[in-house]
């Protein structure tokens, strides 16, 4: 297979890079609200020699600050696979050799190349590119014609324009890559990221494809790997070593389909917890933040199924213990909110009604979600709304929990996150969403989860337990009452993501299954919402029901 790529701002990043140039040389203010390239250009291009402005700005940036950019994120992963898989790979950029009013004259090619000598696009251990497959065209026709001579099956570019371009083959499969609503190339495809990119060219990874990721970040040689299925976001593997030592590979999301540093997070979080004596945890062993990777010890253990009051004792347990880690970390730096960290009533209602309206765009075309929203979850969350407001302690209604009653919180907290070992103690997996948070967000969510299966005796056990050790916070027991309800309906919403296609998406990727099918997922979480909304409305006091 022969595929093109163009170079700037298709595996070039530059957002970051353009901001801080302009900042350092006081284009715009260092609390400028924009953060993209693209933002920054509107905005010079208004003001009175903008266009210049804006052109001298892009010189410095593509010339003697080209070091200082960053890959796309996700296009490491599939040059590593193309290498890998024997395609041959050409990048094609409309590049002159300077840059417009660059009185000192760099080469903007010559540190184009010398950038991706850095950043490993010509070894053969990592990109395997050929130093002569790149080529910089001086005007937009010309690089058309290359693309022409190449005999490309794919070009990935971020321009309609070169497509649109009359002399554009039309053997070559167009991919544009932005985000864009809508485009006038004929015959071509539109993604945002290169997730989808590799999937559209290159299909599902395979196992050999992976095990060319975990070389990268192991010492050892790999004897046998295979996908983990049921992991709804990052895709994960067991991998077997020379020496029958069992690891996880996780390749987390395309950080374009979801910015949150889940890697870090995670690597970061295991990191800490094993320093300060959690032996009921993950070990790391090595990531790489290119590709998005990170390499875990195994752990040997049962799903829990049905949990028993053990198994809730030692949930509590870990709780408590990360509460005591939280006290000792409170004035110290390293660790931000949790993901989707809910501290004030505000925040978790933003958070819903945002859900709910993103839901809204795509409802009209299901028939069944329009009746479902209307008649049931729409009218329930006024309820809900009002009742937990009027509960809810004012201390934290807009403005955040004070400090001192946060605690360090997975997020994901459960036992569909959990392995049991044979002698009956607890592993607790996945913190890529680890942080502060609000404690009752995690009493909340640990009862409301679709992944746990809690008889009402346990439920009470969890949260008797966790009220009671939470005493010293006079106002824990009233928050968590007046969040129930509104967690259990934004349990609806996240379960409806299935609605959502981005989402979906993603689901499917991460599963693994070529025929994954859309319309049956969607039924059967609508069957678990409808089930939710009932056991929200329970929550309510009858005169606020009806």
């Amino acid at each position: 297979m022969r595929i093109g790529i163009d170079f700037d701002n298709t595996i070039v990043r530059y957002d970051k890079l353009f901001r801080a140039i302009a900042i350092k040389k006081k284009i715009i203010s260092d609390d400028w609200k924009g953060q993209s390239k693209k933002s920054i250009r509107n905005y010079l291009r208004q003001k009175e020699d903008g266009e210049k402005i804006w052109m001298k700005l892009q010189g410095q940036v593509y010339g003697r600050y080209m070091h200082l950019a960053e890959l796309m994120p996700g296009v490491s992963n599939f040059l590593f696979v193309c290498n890998h898989r024997g395609y041959k790979v050409f990048i094609v950029s409309h590049k002159t050799e300077f840059g417009h009013y660059d009185s000192d004259r760099v080469s903007l090619r010559v540190e184009a190349v010398e950038w991706m000598q850095k950043k490993g696009f010509f070894k053969n251990s990592h990109f395997g590119l050929n130093e002569d497959n790149i080529y910089f065209a001086s005007t937009r026709e010309k690089k058309v014609s290359i693309i022409s001579e190449l005999d490309c099956e794919w070009f990935v570019d971020d321009l309609p324009e070169v497509f649109n371009e009359s002399h554009f083959p039309k053997s070559t499969k167009k991919i544009l890559f932005g985000c864009y609503e809508s485009s006038n190339i004929d015959n071509g495809i539109i993604l945002n990221n290169w997730s989808d990119i590799s999937y559209s060219i290159l299909g599902h990874y395979s196992n050999d494809d992976v095990a060319l990721m975990a070389k990268n970040i192991s010492n050892f040689s790999l004897k046998n790997i295979e996908k983990i299925s049921g992991r709804g976001n990052s895709m994960v593997y067991k991998i077997l070593d020379e020496k029958n030592n069992n690891f996880v590979l996780k390749i987390y999301p395309d950080l374009i389909v979801d910015s949150r540093l889940r890697l870090e997070v995670e690597f970061s979080t295991l990191e800490l917890l094993h320093k300060h004596g959690f032996e009921d945890v993950p070990k790391p062993v090595n990531k790489n933040d290119e590709l998005n990777i990170g390499l875990y010890e195994w752990c040997k253990g049962d799903e829990i199924k049905n949990p028993d009051k053990m198994d809730i004792d030692h949930a509590i347990q870990f709780v408590k213990r990360l509460y005591d880690l939280s006290k000792k970390l409170i004035n110290k730096n390293g660790f931000y909110p949790a993901s989707e960290a809910c501290l004030s009533m505000e925040e978790v209602v933003f958070q819903i009604e945002n859900r709910l309206n993103n839901l809204k765009k795509y409802a009209s075309e299901y028939n069944e979600m329009i009746d479902f929203l209307d008649h049931s979850l729409i009218p329930i969350w006024e309820r809900v709304k009002n009742y937990s407001f009027s509960l809810w302690p004012k201390e934290s209604i807009t403005n955040n929990l004070a400090v001192d009653k946060q605690i360090l919180s997975p997020s994901d907290f459960g036992f569909h996150n959990c392995l049991k070992s044979k002698n009956g103690s607890l592993i607790f997996l996945d913190f890529d969403y680890f942080g502060w948070d609000d404690p009752v967000k995690l009493v909340a969510d640990f009862i409301w989860h679709p992944g746990m299966n809690l008889e009402p005796e346990r439920k009470k056990q969890w949260r008797s337990e966790l009220i009671y050790f939470f005493s010293k916070d006079k106002s824990f027991e009233n928050r968590l009452l007046a969040a129930m309800p509104i967690y259990g309906i934004r349990w609806v919403l996240i379960i409806l993501n299935e609605y959502l296609p981005s989402l979906a998406k993603k689901r499917r990727d991460a599963i693994g299954k070529k025929n994954y099918n859309f319309k049956n997922s969607q039924k059967i979480q609508l069957e678990k919402a409808r089930k939710y909304i009932n056991q929200v409305e329970s929550t309510l006091p009858q005169f606020v029901k009806s």
